[in-house]
């Protein structure tokens, strides 16, 4: 009967351990998009971004996984005229960080998939293709339990219908994220 008791203890604590290494987030910032392209004049403005995050972290070396799903406002104008375009997009970070008393800095690399769900002008309408993705770059820290992140994102697929048009998605992104 001890034996059991024993097991029964130490699964416990072993599972306390694991979910407190799996968080869950509400995350939300601002979109700085760069749009690559050659052939045409354009100005970017900020958009925005919002969603919900998982964290998974691995005891001890600091490395972890964490995926999101948010909502991308992209915006810019094309010879004048405002186009936005609003994406879901899927961002899994590979992280690593260390631990400094309450301070927790990382960084964060890893692909997105993006799926464009609507538009706002013209312009992007009939000459968008709807699936996007890429790479992204970042780090951060969190304090507690609020995290704070840069992070920049390459475009590797050209997200224009028009043949004569090569255009890339690339954005900074800054963002806050408070973690559950």
């Amino acid at each position: 009967m001890k034996k059991i008791a024993f097991i029964i203890v130490v699964m416990i604590s072993f599972a306390g351990n694991v979910h407190s290494q799996v968080h869950f987030g509400v995350k939300g910032g601002l979109n700085f998009p760069k749009f690559k392209s050659d052939e045409l004049s354009l100005k970017d403005a900020t958009g925005w971004h919002a969603g919900i995050l998982l964290q998974f972290k691995v005891p001890i070396i600091g490395l972890g996984v964490q995926p999101e799903l948010l909502y991308t406002s992209h915006k810019m104008k094309i010879d004048n005229i405002s186009n936005k375009i609003g994406y879901f997009e899927v961002p899994v970070n590979v992280r690593w960080g260390f631990n400094l008393l309450i301070v927790r800095p990382f960084i964060l690399a890893g692909p997105y998939f993006a799926y464009a769900v609507n538009f706002d002008g013209d312009t992007f309408k009939d000459s968008v293709k709807k699936f996007d993705w890429g790479i992204g770059l970042g780090g951060g820290i969190e304090v507690w339990k609020l995290q704070l992140g840069l992070r920049y994102s390459w475009g590797l697929k050209n997200v224009s219908d028009a043949s004569e048009f090569d255009l890339k998605n690339n954005k900074f992104s800054l963002s806050a994220a408070i973690l559950f």
